[in-house]
C-alpha cells in the first residue's frame, strides 16, 4: 500500500512537470534547459523610412530542464529596432515549451542598418543566443502641393471641390492622411489615400458650407505613415448671398411730377465663381419706373459689376414703389430683388450759371456775375430752402486779398414752386494774378444738398487814369408832381490806356427822388476812345404841387486814380404844377444808325392856365453827348401864350455817337423858377443786321392781366367793362384753357378826386385788386361764379389822378411784390402777388382806360422789361392788348392811346377802340387771341421789308407769311404748330 502510494505520487509529479511549461521550477541538478531562437537570422529588407515592419521569433527550450528567459535587447543602430515578447512575464520554459518575441523594424535614416537581437536566459551552458538583424531603412513619403488652397467666396449650400497633387517617387507604397483641424473643419471633408510605387494622383478636398462667414480651418497633410505633418494653408468664405444688389434699395427720394431721375443700379457678384443672371423683371405695373434694355442672359465674372440705369419719372403725385427682380442661377438665392421707391412732387433746384470766369481784369476794376438761384419744381413740389453761402478760396489766398466777392444774403431763403432769387459775386482785383474760389450752397433740395460754383478772374496791373463825365452836374429842371423823368451820365476815356470805374450808386437820393433805374453799376471797363452812358431819374412827389419844391441828390464813381478815387455828379430837380401841358412827357427816338437818323419828333406845349405867360428860352440842356439832339423848329422867344394857346417844338435826334445819349429838352415860363423837362432819349447802333427769335406757344396756360383805368374820367366805360367780363370768360372757357386772373389799376400814389374800393382810396401801386377785404384776387377756372367774381374787380372806382398802366403793370410783377404774399413795405396785410405769374404760362396784360399811359419810363423799357418776365428769347409769350383811345376818338376819351398802340403793336397784340358801345364782341377777340397760338411776330427793329427772310424750325418759308408795316410785324397765314421755333431775319431800316 505503501508503494502504491508512493508511484501515485511520482506520477503527478511527472504530469504537473508537463504542464508547468515556462512556469517557474527548481532546476534538477543533473539536466539542463537548452534555448533556441528561429529563425537564426531576421531580414526584413528594404522598409520606408517612419514606417515599420515586424517580424516574431519564437524562442524554445529544447533542453532537458526548465529554464528562464531573462531578458532581450537589440544591439545596433539606434531607434531602428525594437524587441518585445508578445506576453506578460516571467518567461520560464519547460522543455519543449516557447516564447514568442516580437522585433519590429522602424528605421528612421536611409541605408542598411544591421542589428543583433541578443536573448540573456539562465541556463548554464550557451546563457545568451543572438540572431542576426537585416533591414533597408529607404527614404518614401509622399511629396504634396501646393501648400495653399483657396476655396474663394462661395454661396451656402453649394461645393467646390479642390485637389492636392500627392506623388511618391519611391519603389514603396506611402499612404498619405489628410487631417482637418478648427471650429468649422465640418465644413470640409478630404479622404486618405495609399500611393502605389512611383504613383502621383490628386487628394480631393470639398469644401461645402452651411455657415457665412470666413473659415478657421487647418489642414495637416502626413505624407507616409508615422511622418511628420505637412501644412497646407487654407482659405475659404461662405456667402448667404452671391449676387447682390448694389444698393440693395433704390430710393429716388420726391422728384417733381413729370421731370426725370436716373441711378445706376448694380449687381454685385461677390463670389469667387461666375454667377449667370438669366432675366430682370419689374413686378409692379407702376410706369413710373423704367429701365435701359439689359443685355441678358449674362455670366458676371467673380468679383464682377455690372450697371443698369433705372430710370423714375413720377406720372403722379405721391409714393411709387416696384420691384426689380434678377433671376440667378443659384440653388440658395434663386433671384435677387431690389426694392424700387420714389416719390412724385419736390422742390427742383435751377442755378445759372454753374461757373463763370470774369477773365483779364485790370486792377481797380469791379466786374459782377448774377447767379440765378430758382426753384423751379412743380407748384406742387413744395418748398426749397438755401441753408448756406459760403464763398471759399481755392488758390491759397485769404478772402482778403483774393478779389472774389459774395454780395451777402439773409439766410436761410425759402424759395416757393416758381420763385427765384438773385445772388451776385463780383471780381474786384486788389493784386496781380490769378484769383479763383468757389462758392458752396448748401440747400435742402431732393437732388443733393451741396451744390458748387467755381469762379476764376486775372488781374493785370495798369497805369492811373481820369475819365470825363458829361454833363458834370445832371439839372432836371422841373417836374410835375407826380410825374418821373430820365436823364443820363456818359463816362468817356480819352487817355491811352484802358480805365476802370466801379461803384457807380447814389450817394444822396435827395429824400429818395433820385435813382438809378438801370440799377446800380459794380463796375465798367472802358477803353481807351470808348464811352458808356447810364440814366439816372427823378421820381417828383406829389406834395407840394402849388408851391413847388427842390431837391438835391448826387452820383457817386469810383475810379482808378489815387489822385482822385472818388467822383461826383451833382442832381438837382425842382417840382411843380405848371400852366404848360406838354405831350408827349419824354421823347423816345429808339435805336437809330449813323448813316440813316431818325425823323424828327414833336413836342407840343398847351397854356392850360386862365392868365397868358411868358415862355423866355427853349433850349436843349446838358446831356450825354451835347449836339445830338438839335432843335430844328420852334418859335423865337421871348414869347406871351395866350390861356388855351399852344407851341410845338420839333427835335433831330442825329445819332453819330455810338450807344445811349440823352439831353434835356427845356422850356422856361414865367410860372416856373427852373425850365420845364422833356427828357429826350436816343440810341445809336453799329448793327445793321438782325435775327429775332420766337418760340411758339400753345395758349393751353395763360395768365391776365386786367390793368383798369380808376381816374375820374371812367365813369361811362367802367359799367361797359363790367358788363362785358361773362363774354371774356365765356369765350376763355371754352379755350379751355388754364387760366389765371387779376386785376389792377392804373393808379400808383393816392390822390385825385372821388372815392374807390378796395381799401387804399386808388392807389394799388400793382396790388392786385381788391387789395383788402372784397373776396379772391388771383382767380381761375375752379373758382366759383367766375364771371361774377371778375365782375366784381374790375369795379375799381374812379379816384386816381394820373394814369399809370405800365408802370403799375411792372410793379406788380417784380419782387417783392410779384414773389411774396405780404408786402412788407405796405401796413395792409397779405397784398402780395404771389401765385399769379407761373413761369410756364403765357402773360397777356389788357389794358382799359379813356386816356393814353402817363408812366415815367419809355414804352421800350415796359415792353422790355414784360417780354423778360417771359424769357429774352420768348418775347411772344408775352403780349398787349388795349381798350383805349384810339386815333379817331370820341367824346369820352382823352387823346389817342399812343404808348398802348406801340406796346400792343410791338408784343404782337391790338388796340380796340374805348369808344364802342359795347366790350362784348372786344373781349371775346381778346381771348380768342390771346389763347390761341399766335399768327402775328413783331420785330424788335424796323426792318428793310425787302430783307426779311422766316424759318420755322429751320426750314425756310418763302409763302404763308407777309410782313405787316403799320404794327411791325411778321403775319402768318396759319399760325406754326405749338412748340415751333420762328426766326426771322432782317436788315435794319432807316425809319
Amino acid at each position: 500500500m505503501a508503494a502504491m502510494s508512493k508511484r501515485w505520487g511520482l506520477w503527478v509529479l511527472a504530469v504537473l512537470v508537463v504542464l508547468t511549461g515556462c512556469e517557474d521550477r527548481d532546476r534538477p541538478v543533473i539536466a539542463d534547459g537548452r534555448l533556441t531562437a528561429t529563425p537564426g537570422g531576421v531580414d526584413l529588407q528594404r522598409v520606408a523610412m517612419f514606417d515599420g515592419r515586424e517580424v516574431e521569433v519564437v524562442l524554445r527550450n529544447v533542453g532537458r530542464a526548465r529554464l528562464n528567459v531573462d531578458e532581450a535587447w537589440v544591439e545596433g543602430a539606434a531607434g531602428a529596432w525594437q524587441v518585445a515578447f508578445t506576453h506578460e512575464g516571467p518567461h520560464a520554459l519547460v522543455p519543449g515549451s516557447e516564447c514568442v518575441l516580437r522585433v519590429r523594424f522602424n528605421p528612421q535614416q536611409e541605408g542598411a542598418l544591421p542589428a543583433t537581437l541578443v536573448v540573456r536566459s539562465d541556463t548554464l551552458k550557451d546563457p545568451v543566443v543572438r540572431v542576426p538583424l537585416q533591414g533597408v531603412g529607404v527614404d518614401a513619403w509622399a511629396r504634396v502641393s501646393p501648400r495653399k488652397l483657396d476655396f474663394g467666396r462661395i454661396e451656402l449650400e453649394s461645393t467646390k471641390r479642390l485637389a492636392l497633387t500627392v506623388s511618391n517617387p519611391t519603389d514603396l507604397p506611402v499612404e498619405v492622411t489628410p487631417k482637418l483641424l478648427g471650429a468649422q473643419k465640418d465644413e470640409f471633408v478630404a479622404e486618405p489615400l495609399v500611393l502605389g510605387p512611383n504613383e502621383e494622383r490628386e487628394l480631393p478636398i470639398t469644401f461645402a458650407p452651411t455657415k457665412a462667414g470666413l473659415k478657421q480651418v487647418a489642414l495637416a497633410v502626413s505624407p507616409c505613415k508615422g511622418c511628420a505633418d505637412v501644412a497646407v494653408q487654407v482659405s475659404a468664405e461662405g456667402l448667404d448671398r452671391a449676387v447682390v444688389a448694389e444698393p440693395a434699395e433704390l430710393d429716388f427720394g420726391s422728384i417733381p411730377v413729370d421731370q426725370e431721375r436716373v441711378r445706376p443700379l448694380r449687381l454685385h457678384n461677390l463670389s469667387t465663381e461666375p454667377m449667370t443672371v438669366t432675366s430682370l423683371t419689374l413686378t409692379s405695373t407702376e410706369a413710373s419706373f423704367t429701365h435701359g434694355p439689359p443685355p441678358l442672359p449674362l455670366v458676371l465674372g467673380p468679383g464682377e459689376v455690372r450697371t443698369w440705369d433705372f430710370r423714375y419719372s413720377p406720372g403722379h403725385m405721391g409714393p411709387a414703389e416696384n420691384l426689380a427682380s434678377f433671376r440667378v442661377e443659384s440653388r440658395r438665392n434663386p433671384t435677387t430683388d431690389v426694392p424700387l421707391r420714389g416719390f412724385g412732387g419736390a422742390a427742383e433746384l435751377c442755378v445759372s450759371p454753374l461757373s463763370h470766369d470774369f477773365g483779364r481784369q485790370p486792377l481797380g476794376a469791379k466786374v459782377a456775375r448774377i447767379i440765378n438761384v430758382k426753384n423751379c419744381g412743380a407748384a406742387n413740389g413744395g418748398p426749397l430752402t438755401i441753408h448756406g453761402l459760403e464763398l471759399q478760396p481755392t488758390d491759397g489766398s485769404t478772402g482778403a486779398d483774393n478779389g472774389l466777392h459774395l454780395v451777402p444774403a439773409t439766410l436761410p431763403y425759402r424759395l416757393r414752386p416758381g420763385e427765384e432769387v438773385n445772388l451776385k459775386v463780383f471780381f474786384e482785383p486788389v493784386r496781380e494774378g490769378t484769383a479763383t474760389s468757389r462758392l458752396v450752397m448748401r440747400t435742402d433740395v431732393y437732388s443733393g444738398d451741396t451744390t458748387t460754383l467755381n469762379f476764376r478772374g486775372v488781374a493785370e496791373q495798369h497805369g492811373p487814369c481820369r475819365v470825363d463825365y458829361t454833363p458834370v452836374a445832371v439839372d432836371f429842371g422841373t417836374v410835375q408832381p407826380g410825374r418821373g423823368a430820365v436823364l443820363g451820365v456818359k463816362v468817356d476815356n480819352p487817355g491811352g490806356d484802358l480805365c476802370a470805374v466801379k461803384n457807380i450808386r447814389m450817394r444822396d437820393t435827395g429824400g429818395g427822388v433820385f435813382s438809378l433805374p438801370g440799377g446800380e453799376l459794380d463796375g465798367v471797363v472802358v477803353y481807351p476812345g470808348d464811352s458808356f452812358s447810364f440814366m439816372v431819374a427823378f421820381a417828383a412827389p406829389l406834395t407840394g404841387g402849388e408851391t413847388g419844391g427842390d431837391f438835391l441828390g448826387s452820383v457817386q464813381i469810383e475810379q482808378w486814380d489815387p489822385a482822385n478815387p472818388l467822383v461826383t455828379i451833382p442832381l438837382k430837380g425842382h417840382t411843380q404844377n405848371t400852366c404848360l401841358v406838354v405831350s408827349p412827357r419824354y421823347v423816345d427816338y429808339g435805336v437809330s444808325r449813323p448813316d440813316c437818323s431818325p425823323a424828327p419828333r414833336e413836342v407840343n406845349y398847351i397854356n392850360g392856365c386862365q392868365a397868358p405867360l411868358t415862355v423866355s428860352d427853349v433850349r436843349i440842356g446838358a446831356g450825354t453827348s451835347d449836339g445830338e439832339f438839335v432843335l430844328r423848329a420852334s418859335p423865337p422867344t421871348p414869347f406871351t401864350l395866350a390861356p388855351g394857346d399852344a407851341f410845338t417844338v420839333s427835335v433831330d435826334y442825329l445819332a453819330q455817337v455810338f450807344g445811349l445819349n440823352l439831353s434835356p429838352l427845356f422850356v422856361a415860363s414865367s410860372d416856373l423858377p427852373a425850365p420845364m423837362l422833356v427828357p429826350l432819349v436816343g440810341e445809336s447802333s453799329r448793327r445793321l443786321d438782325k435775327t429775332d427769335q420766337f418760340i411758339q406757344q400753345d395758349g393751353a396756360k395763360v395768365d391776365v392781366l386786367f390793368v383798369v383805368d380808376n381816374t375820374a374820367s371812367m365813369v361811362e366805360e367802367q359799367p361797359r367793362l363790367e358788363a362785358s367780363m361773362p363774354a371774356f370768360v365765356e369765350a376763355a372757357l371754352a379755350k379751355g384753357v388754364d387760366l389765371n386772373i387779376a386785376v389792377t389799376t392804373t393808379g400808383i400814389d393816392p390822390g385825385g378826386t372821388g372815392t374807390c374800393p378796395g381799401g387804399v382810396q386808388g392807389a394799388e401801386a400793382g396790388r392786385f385788386f381788391p387789395v383788402v377785404g372784397g373776396g379772391p384776387r388771383i382767380l381761375n377756372r375752379q373758382t366759383p361764379d367766375l364771371a361774377a367774381v371778375l365782375r366784381n374787380n374790375v369795379n375799381v372806382g374812379q379816384c386816381a389822378a394820373v394814369e399809370q398802366g405800365f408802370e403799375a403793370v411792372r410793379r406788380a410783377l417784380s419782387p417783392p411784390l410779384v414773389t411774396s404774399a405780404d408786402d412788407v413795405r405796405t401796413p395792409e396785410p397779405n397784398d402780395g402777388n404771389r401765385g399769379f405769374l407761373r413761369d410756364e404760362a403765357a402773360l397777356v396784360v389788357v389794358f382799359v382806360g379813356d386816356e393814353d399811359d402817363h408812366s415815367p419810363d419809355s414804352v421800350d423799357t415796359y415792353v422790355r422789361f414784360l417780354q423778360a418776365r417771359k424769357g429774352e428769347n420768348q418775347p411772344q409769350r408775352m403780349t398787349l392788348y388795349a381798350i383805349a383811345p384810339t386815333a379817331e376818338g370820341c367824346p369820352t376819351s382823352g387823346g389817342g392811346g399812343t404808348r398802348y398802340a406801340e406796346a400792343a403793336a410791338r408784343t404782337g397784340g391790338e388796340v380796340l377802340s374805348i369808344c364802342s358801345a359795347d366790350y362784348s364782341p372786344l373781349m371775346r377777340s381778346v381771348a380768342n387771341k390771346a389763347f390761341s397760338p399766335q399768327d402775328r411776330f413783331p420785330l424788335s427793329e424796323q426792318p428793310d421789308p425787302g430783307s426779311i427772310a422766316v424759318s420755322v424750325n429751320g426750314t425756310r418759308v418763302t409763302e404763308g407769311w407777309s410782313y405787316d408795316g403799320a404794327t411791325n410785324s411778321v403775319v402768318f397765314t396759319a399760325a406754326p404748330a405749338a412748340g415751333a421755333k420762328v426766326e426771322i431775319y432782317y436788315r435794319r431800316a432807316c425809319e
